[in-house]
Order: C-alpha cells, then structure tokens, then sequence
C-alpha cells in the first residue's frame, strides 16, 4: 500500500500510529531509568505471586534497547499500519479491529508466557514483538498476497513471506546480542493469537 505524508497516514491507521508514538515515548524513558523499566517488563513470578497483571500489557511498551526499539517500530510502520488501512477500508470499525487483534495478540502471548514461566523467577521479557507477530499472521491470513514489505534489491515480499523474513531478523539479533529478554516463545504465541483473532473478522 502507498505510504503517503504523516497527516494522511495517522488519519488512515489512527490506533497504530498512537501505540507507535506511546511505545516510543514510554520505552525512552525506560532506557534512561532502570526501576521503571523493570516495574513494566513482563515477569511472570511477579505477575503471579504479587498480581501486577498491569505488566500484561505494559511490557510491549518497553524494549531492552535502541535497536530492540527501532526494529520493532519499523514492522509496526511496515506492517500494522498496512494492516490497519486493509481493516478500515473494510469497515467503518476497521481501527477497532486492528486494536481487537492487536489486544488478543498481545494478551495469548503473555498470558500463555506467563503461565507456564509463573515459577521461573529468571524468566522476564520485553517488547511488542508477540503482538506485532499477532498482527502480521493475522494480515498474512486477511492479505496473503499483498506487499507489506519492499526490498531495494528484491522488491516487493508478499505477506506471506514477511514473516519468515522478520523471524530471521529477530533471530538474528537475539543470537548477536545475546539478549533473553527477547523471548521466540512469545512470537509463537503472539502468531496464534493473530491468527485467532483475524477469523473474527
């Protein structure tokens, strides 16, 4: 789909454009104060054994660092946006569904985390990773031969391909940062819960 001027691209994806200016917003601020990023990131134990339920939410609004942040910003542009465009040229309510399957994604993905690491008190996580995998499966499944994603060198990738393509790249940088607050476990959940949600509509 055209991307066009921000004006007309927030009046087009209203709810994705607000979650990517909270997500930014929130998640510098937790890069500059430790105790609040780690009052928001998703702990299951904590979750479990103190009721913070508010983290299951809260966590995709925190990322572990600059990169973390922009890698997930940009598939937010790429994807959930396009995603939301499809939805409201469907639908009067189109912005409501896009923040229906994002919700769902979001909540399978941490919730189905948080049960099965509620006694791990090592296991946190961090990031919209879940819920934006949610929203990808989901547009695959809407949109399967649409184009999202356009590569300089190979141009267009049809939906159905961008998945794979943003798994390798999260993948890749886990495996070079060393970092386990960027959970696969999550994605999984996160595609399931998209792929639930998207039969809704």
């Amino acid at each position: 789909m055209t991307k066009y001027f921000l004006p007309d691209s927030f009046s087009l994806a209203p709810a994705t454009y607000t979650l990517m200016i909270s997500i930014l917003f929130i998640s510098v601020i937790g890069f500059y104060h430790q105790a609040f990023f780690y009052k928001l990131i998703l702990h299951p134990y904590t979750i479990v054994h103190k009721r913070e339920y508010y983290r299951l939410c809260t966590s995709d609004f925190v990322h572990v660092d600059f990169v973390h942040l922009i890698l997930n910003l940009v598939a937010f542009y790429v994807i959930c946006s396009d995603l939301e465009e499809l939805l409201n040229k469907k639908s009067v309510h189109g912005s409501l569904h896009f923040l229906t399957i994002y919700a769902i994604s979001m909540l399978t993905a941490n919730i189905t985390a948080t049960i099965r690491s509620r006694n791990n008190f090592n296991y946190s996580s961090a990031g919209a990773s879940g819920s934006i995998m949610g929203c990808l499966f989901a547009f695959m499944l809407l949109d399967p031969f649409g184009h999202a994603v356009n590569i300089a060198v190979l141009g267009p990738v049809k939906n159905i391909y961008t998945a794979p393509l943003y798994i390798a790249m999260l993948t890749y940088y886990k495996w070079k940062k060393k970092n386990e607050a960027i959970n696969h476990d999550l994605h999984l959940y996160g595609a399931i819960g998209g792929i639930a949600a998207s039969l809704l509509f």
